[in-house]
């Protein structure tokens, strides 16, 4: 398919800092576009403690549908919108069952929603309490009453301490990030 196609084609359109939402309204309720900006919902851990944050699935990079040859500058011009992505002059073409694949996978709210259980050998960072801020390692899950059980060493010793499971969490900047 050539850039020159009438049909619709999807593209990746590469976006300002963290207005990946900013850029799909706008490209909807402006051009009448088809846009794809899927979502994760996941907890993070901030100074006041457990926050439950929304972030793009590719950080800086939403799916447009539409005519490039008509529109390529008004999506470029749109807020939030950096550029269409293109190798050399030519722009990145997304493949239709790329795009419905993933959109069968994550649904029609455009989320995906990132548990934030822990389990047991798995190393966490208290975010609450007074053990707040020191590193640990879960030993014991107990669901029935949202506790756990960590290990944390305090003065030189290795202490087993059993805390609020809302208390603890993995300490990751994306829920996808590589470990």
């Amino acid at each position: 398919m050539t850039v020159d196609s009438v049909d619709l084609v999807w593209y990746c359109i590469k976006t300002r800092t963290r207005q990946e939402v900013t850029a799909k309204r706008r490209l909807q309720s402006e051009l009448g576009i088809e846009v794809f900006c899927p979502l994760l919902k996941f907890d993070r851990a901030r100074s006041s403690g457990r926050v439950r944050v929304t972030e793009a699935m590719f950080p800086g990079y939403i799916f447009a549908k539409f005519r490039y040859a008509e529109l390529h500058r008004q999506v470029a011009a749109s807020n939030g919108v950096s550029s269409v992505v293109k190798f050399g002059d030519i722009p990145a073409i997304v493949d239709e069952t790329i795009i419905r694949e993933l959109q069968s996978i994550i649904g029609a709210g455009e989320f995906v929603e990132i548990p934030s259980t822990v389990k047991v050998g798995e190393e966490v960072q208290v975010v609450e309490g007074p053990f707040k801020g020191i590193r640990a390692v879960v030993t014991q899950v107990m669901p029935a009453r949202a506790r756990v059980t960590v290990l944390l060493e305090l003065l030189g010793m290795e202490r087993e301490v059993e805390v609020n499971e809302q208390a603890v969490m993995h300490d990751l900047s994306h829920p996808l990030a590589a470990e």
